[in-house]
């Protein structure tokens, strides 16, 4: 957290890392991260299947394990709304939390990256049956109370990647992540 507040370290890891640390942690890893639809019959994914899910015509994209994700938790209309709250399982994401202009802080990574970012809200899908077409944006329902905005880069690196963009402590600002839990959102 510090290291983005103060330094601006944006750090991007591989989709094959975040589907590899799903053991156990089903905050920062999915074990489905990465999972295509394909025309497969009968295909067989011997760690998927440990936890009860069977794909008949599913695969990995080998396409996306190269690709490095970036992800924020983003606060929609659906809460000024008051349609949606703050999930109490945020809490999980560490004690503190950087609220930030979203429009200053995408600007500032796109300007300093040297590589091309794709970035958008994630796309909750529910599971069985897989839909058609997945991609790097796309995230099983049960993740859905983590209301994640992505930046995607395609890379052949197998390393993190990191971008710089120096620090954002006049667009951010860091507090307790319980905070979050008694925000209420006034309607206009």
């Amino acid at each position: 957290m510090e290291k983005l507040l103060k330094n601006g370290e944006v750090y991007f890891n591989t989709v094959e890392y975040f589907r590899k640390n799903d053991v156990g942690d089903y905050l920062r890893g999915d074990f489905a991260e990465g999972l295509k639809y394909s025309q497969l019959i009968n295909f067989r994914s011997p760690s998927l299947e440990e936890f009860g899910i069977k794909f008949r015509n599913a695969k990995i994209n080998g396409d996306t394990d190269i690709s490095h994700l970036f992800s924020m938790y983003m606060v929609t209309s659906e809460f000024w709304e008051g349609k949606i709250h703050f999930d109490k399982r945020i809490l999980e994401f560490g004690d503190y939390a950087l609220i930030i202009n979203p429009r200053e802080f995408l600007e500032k990574v796109m300007k300093a990256s040297k590589y091309e970012i794709k970035y958008g809200p994630a796309v909750y899908y529910k599971t069985p049956p897989i839909p058609i077409s997945l991609n790097s944006f796309s995230k099983r329902e049960e993740f859905k109370y983590q209301n994640e905005f992505r930046f995607v880069i395609n890379s052949s690196s197998k390393k993190p990647i990191i971008i710089k963009i120096g620090d954002i402590s006049d667009i951010a600002t860091m507090i307790p992540t319980e905070t979050l839990l008694k925000i209420e959102f006034l309607k206009n």
